[in-house]
């Protein structure tokens, strides 16, 4: 393991080709999907690219499995970024697995050095949402879901108020890496 906690031999421009993927799979899906009339945005896919951040992949710290069940990323995240007093923040978002993007969530470190508790194989990619784990805790409780992800795919009430009316000012945590503009199309001589 090196000293950003990635596996050894992962190399930064292989994590950077990754996230290029999952970034041009996200602004894919935001284009085909416009906002409707009065708001912010059409899809979990925008609100993501507006507001989210990159996220470095790493292996559990221990070199050990992680702690957590597999398929029941969001509940573990959240109890655990929220039982660790503020060490780790709870993120929501996308992943690159093997092949392709995947709902997911995971906890990040204040370097956003990602904690993934359900995968015992890091994801390649991880752009998401990164909020404090009481404050994520407290709006799944009130809202019996995850924070954009609803069930089947479908969005969650929270992730639709906010496609609407944007995200609360202030509830985002500014960790991770901010994701790079797209690239202007070379226009020639």
């Amino acid at each position: 393991m090196d000293e950003t906690g990635r596996t050894a031999g992962v190399t930064a421009a292989e994590v950077r080709e990754s996230d290029g993927w999952l970034i041009e799979w996200l602004r894919a899906e935001a284009v085909m999907k416009p906002p409707r009339p009065g708001w912010a945005y059409g899809s979990v896919s925008a609100l993501l690219l507006a507001h989210g951040r990159l996220f470095t992949p790493a292996p559990w710290p221990d070199g050990g499995p992680p702690p957590g069940e597999p398929g029941k990323c969001f509940i573990e995240s959240v109890q655990y970024a929220r039982d660790s007093a503020g060490g780790l923040a709870y993120v929501e978002g996308w992943a690159w697995d093997i092949a392709y993007p995947v709902e997911h969530a995971w906890c990040s470190t204040g370097a956003g050095v990602v904690r993934d508790l359900t995968w015992p194989r890091p994801g390649t990619a991880y752009l998401g949402l990164a909020l404090d784990g009481s404050a994520a805790a407290s709006l799944m409780s009130r809202h019996g879901l995850a924070i954009v992800h609803g069930p089947d795919g479908f969005v969650s009430s929270i992730g639709a108020s906010w496609m609407r009316d944007d995200v609360p000012p202030g509830l985002l945590l500014d960790i991770g890496r901010p994701i790079p503009a797209p690239a202007l199309p070379d226009c020639g001589p």
